[in-house]
């Protein structure tokens, strides 16, 4: 009984620090910094052979930093719940503080055309949902620093279809 006790007090000293920690995490923008390149995009089948990435500095060296974007009201992503974030891309902090993050094919596919997939894990581009175009809010966090940094991307509207 004497071991229960030492464990439950362990327990609730563990789960108290964890939420201090926590707690003490605050969104520093500061000296961080972010850039999306591009800053501009149509959705088009090229974001997959030159995907768009992230770069920021002013990090904490040695962290990781994790690169979401903000749905803004009335958008939504399958799969995300409302109100969270869509996470885009990560990337190891540098020992100056930098990172460079892209994309990976299936991200964009996922989060930027919201396809649907085949049975044998193909996309399925004809039932594909794509963003509505826009300015998103992009953020980075550094884990487990809490310094973000917050940068833009704009989606145009594609180029109209020519006919052959």
């Amino acid at each position: 009984m004497r071991q229960y006790n030492w464990m439950l007090v362990g327990i609730v000293l563990a789960v108290a620090l964890m939420i201090v920690g926590h707690s003490g995490v605050k969104s520093v923008a500061g000296d961080a910094a972010l850039t999306v390149v591009p800053d501009k995009t149509a959705l088009s089948p090229e974001l997959i052979k030159q995907p768009v990435q992230f770069k920021g500095t002013g990090f904490e060296p040695g962290e990781t930093a994790v690169v979401e974007m903000v749905l803004p009201k009335g958008v939504t992503v399958k799969t995300v719940a409302e109100g969270e974030n869509v996470g885009l891309a990560f990337g190891d902090v540098d020992d100056k503080g930098a990172f460079v993050a892209k994309m990976a094919p299936t991200a964009t596919l996922n989060w930027f055309f919201q396809t649907e997939w085949t049975k044998d894990m193909k996309p399925n581009l004809k039932e594909a949902k794509p963003l509505p175009p826009g300015t998103y809010e992009i953020v980075a966090t550094g884990m487990p620093s809490g310094k973000t940094a917050k940068a833009t991307l704009e989606i145009l509207k594609p180029a109209p279809k020519t006919e052959k």
